[in-house]
């Protein structure tokens, strides 16, 4: 269940938006540090690509989702970033026209108009930090939006798209504890074909302990393990981040 409400989420989403659509035409060509192939270009392309999907399945019905092919791609030219813009603005516009309570499909089964306004809004943080990223140190995320965006991994990405042969789980905990906030803890155990979740304080197998943002870059394998500090058995995150293929 989300924790932040729909006014936050959509908030967030045209923050983090608008921050997209600031990205400069000379840093297209940069490569991003962390996504092995990927430009400034390829995460605009790709997200204003998202942004139009979206809308797409705000309009659609539960047993009528909209086809991948009919989503335009993205131009491969310097126009990217204002088309990446228009498709947000369109978006923003689909949510607040909307009723949010309404089903639409997702890539999870029918959902509310609220699963996409969280979702999009935190893949527009997440993808925003990997185009600052390419120039140096990005803007920090949220830290409500980061704690949101933890559980958001766990809800929805890890039952649909963790790779759990490669997690190998056996019964082996991780504690998330993030050190700038209240109520940021989190309690993992790795099983043969899930993971088991809470929000709690207790001992583990591995402890991961930073901010709040740094949390949500591991669980989304943007920064390493080392980038935070670690008490136990380090190759429990490794072993989330490669099977982590979300």
């Amino acid at each position: 269940m989300a924790t932040l409400s729909g006014t936050d989420c959509r908030r967030f989403l045209e923050l983090e938006a608008e921050r997209l659509a600031q990205t400069d035409d000379s840093d297209l060509g940069l490569e991003i540090p962390h996504i092995d192939g990927w430009t400034v270009q390829s995460v605009i392309g790709h997200t204003g690509w998202v942004y139009r999907y979206v809308d797409a399945a705000l309009q659609a019905t539960p047993d009528d989702p909209p086809s991948r092919s009919a989503v335009p791609e993205p131009p491969t030219s310097e126009g990217v970033v204002a088309w990446l813009a228009e498709g947000a603005e369109a978006l923003m516009a689909r949510f607040d026209q909307i009723d949010l309570d309404e089903i639409h499909p997702t890539f999870t089964g029918p959902q509310p108009g609220h699963w996409w306004l969280r979702r999009i809004a935190q893949e527009s943080a997440m993808h925003r930090w990997d185009v600052q990223s390419a120039r140096g140190k990005p803007d920090a995320i949220d830290p409500a939006l980061a704690k949101d965006g933890i559980d958001e991994v766990l809800e929805v990405f890890t039952p649909a798209r963790m790779q759990f042969p490669t997690l190998n789980g056996a019964g082996e905990t991780v504690h998330l504890h993030a050190t700038d906030i209240d109520d940021g803890e989190w309690v993992l155990t790795y099983q043969a074909d899930s993971v088991a979740w809470e929000h709690n304080h207790t001992k583990a197998d591995v402890a991961a302990r930073g901010p709040v943002e740094d949390l949500l870059l591991l669980v989304w394998s943007r920064i390493p393990p080392s980038r935070l500090e670690i008490f136990g058995d380090s190759t429990l995150l490794d072993r989330w981040q490669e099977a982590a293929t979300f």
